[in-house]
């Protein structure tokens, strides 16, 4: 049940910030509704650059998803073959850090975790400008 609360409040929190956040919010939520993975495992496999596969087509990808690492310059959501939106890194790492935020609110066991994987995570995207 305190998951469901944690998600609310993350919606509720990324509604605030006035950004594109519904891809990103869509696939962690499915992620964890559908058991793929938790939100510490899924913020830490950012933090080293790797996105999120729900399931066949469902996806984001990051800088270690490219062939081409050095040409990552946004953050490209997926439903299908279909690239349905994509973020500036800026913002992704800004929302990112709001949900590893709201997450340690609700399971302070984990905050120092979470939150060291949103810290490794904007100090990895720390040289990609806003697009």
């Amino acid at each position: 049940m305190t998951i469901l609360f944690w998600l609310e409040k993350l919606k509720k929190s990324f509604a605030s910030t006035g950004l594109d956040y519904e891809d990103l919010y869509e696939l962690i939520e499915a992620s964890i509704e559908r058991g793929r993975t938790n939100f510490p495992a899924f913020i830490y496999e950012a933090s080293k650059g790797f996105g999120f596969s729900v399931g066949e087509g469902y996806f984001y990808s990051l800088d270690q998803d490219w062939d081409d690492p050095e040409e990552f310059n946004e953050v490209s959501f997926f439903l299908g073959e279909v690239e349905t939106s994509s973020v500036s890194v800026f913002d992704y790492v800004f929302l990112m850090k709001i949900a590893a935020d709201v997450y340690s609110a609700f399971f302070p066991e984990e905050r120092d975790s979470v939150l060291n994987s949103a810290k490794r995570l904007e100090e990895r995207y720390s040289k990609k400008s806003p697009v």
